[in-house]
């Protein structure tokens, strides 16, 4: 599957509302961490890492819902 800008700018925003509602981790630190996650990955030209980074920021997502 082809992970393109729509879907890591839906991502970002929904592991920020995730984030939002986070009650025993400290929101900052966790908000920083999105950020800087992000940042660090917004250079990728390669298919296969940004669907790797995808994956991972979803499957922090999907980890919550199960919890």
């Amino acid at each position: 599957s082809t992970v393109n800008k729509r879907l890591v700018i839906s991502l970002y925003r929904d592991l920020l509302r995730y984030c939002a509602q986070l009650q025993y981790t400290d929101k900052d630190f966790f908000r920083a961490r999105i950020r800087r996650e992000f940042r660090q990955s917004a250079s990728l030209t390669d298919a296969k890492e940004i669907e790797f980074c995808y994956k991972k920021g979803r499957a922090v997502l999907e980890r919550a819902r199960v919890i």
